[in-house]
């Protein structure tokens, strides 16, 4: 909010200071389909869309969550996990574009995972929770630049730098013209994720080894990078490794000094009071909005489980009164097959 409301007011006196990109990007970059189908399938087909449901009413308000659905019996279990420079409004939007992919592409399946520019979706019938995974699912690698050393050495810094100890879940960064990323999914402990992208580091080097740009996605992770010159990598903003490493060039000091001196003047003028008061309503409005459409949603969903309740009892006493009947109908048949007996012995003694 704060970011909103300075550039908002550095745009008053025409100053351009780059920042950090957060398009969502929605295109598919792989996905996977089980095989493997419910034995009943109305009843999991209705759990994995109550989860769907679930997962697209949290993105509004979260860049990752997990679920377990399990009414009573077809259990899934399944989360989501959006780029981390997405906004929740285009996390919201990557989600609902995902879950839309996946029903096309896996209807029925016991399973599925979908891997898109900005999000990423799995839910299975087993518990994958927590469970780190370093499989290979997808890797793509740019032309090869030969053995430039300059490049190279800039493309291992930078991948080293990613996966700097750091306990984060995502991080970018651009080292001249290489700009990288890596994230892993948040249910992973910090060393799951570490020895993750550790791994996904060290299979983009040796399997591209010297392309202009690598992607390399495993189970629970992914890391990027690209020679900028050559192929940009989608949605990164600039977060300058020099700087971050060594606390800022002279260029990054000139421009804070500048940035210190506007932020005076639009204090001392009101113009910066002016404009953090009206970012604090836009903000406060949008989040309330987002706020009620996730309560209908959940209201929705509540409505929907209720009802299901309901059919099921409805459907529970059908049947005991089939069974009663079914019993006394028995009952008739014994006492009229007694009756039957009972006349033949006695005709067979000429008693009748």
């Amino acid at each position: 909010m704060m970011k909103q409301a300075i550039y908002l007011s550095f745009a008053l006196v025409s100053l351009v200071i780059p920042f950090l990109s957060v398009f969502a990007k929605e295109s598919i970059v792989y996905f996977e389909c089980s095989q493997l189908y419910s034995i009943s399938t109305k009843a999991y087909e209705s759990n994995v869309n109550t989860l769907f449901t679930s997962l697209i009413s949290s993105a509004s308000i979260s860049s990752f969550n997990k679920f377990e659905i399990s009414p009573q019996s077809d259990v899934v279990y399944g989360l989501f996990q959006c780029r981390g420079d997405l906004s929740y409004h285009d996390c919201k939007d990557c989600v609902e574009n995902s879950v839309s992919q996946l029903k096309k592409t896996c209807p029925k399946s016991t399973s599925g995972t979908i891997q898109l520019e900005g999000c990423f979706i799995k839910y299975d019938n087993t518990s994958f929770f927590g469970v780190e995974d370093k499989l290979k699912v997808f890797k793509r690698c740019g032309p090869s630049i030969g053995y430039n050393s300059d490049t190279l050495t800039r493309i291992d810094d930078a991948l080293a730098y990613l996966v700097g100890k750091t306990g984060q879940y995502f991080r970018v960064g651009v080292l001249g013209s290489v700009q990288g990323m890596m994230q892993c999914v948040q249910d992973l402990n910090v060393t799951d994720c570490e020895d993750c992208v550790l791994e996904a580091r060290g299979r983009v080097r040796s399997e591209c080894e010297t392309s202009t740009w690598g992607d390399m996605y495993l189970g629970k992770c992914y890391i990027r990078y690209a020679d900028g010159s050559f192929r940009p990598v989608k949605g990164i903003g600039v977060v300058n490794i020099n700087e971050d490493l060594h606390g800022g060039t002279r260029k990054s000091k000139n421009i804070k000094k500048v940035v210190g001196i506007v932020f005076g003047i639009l204090l001392g003028t009101g113009v910066l009071g002016f404009t953090l008061s009206v970012s604090v309503k836009v903000y406060r409005i949008r989040v309330k909005k987002e706020v009620t459409i996730v309560r209908q949603k959940v209201e929705e969903v509540q409505r929907e489980a209720h009802a299901a309740r309901e059919e099921a009892k409805a459907a529970q006493e059908e049947v005991k009164i089939a069974r009663r009947e079914s019993e006394s109908q028995k009952l008739q048949i014994d006492t009229l097959s007694r009756q039957r007996d009972w006349y033949k012995s006695m005709s067979s003694t000429g008693r009748v």
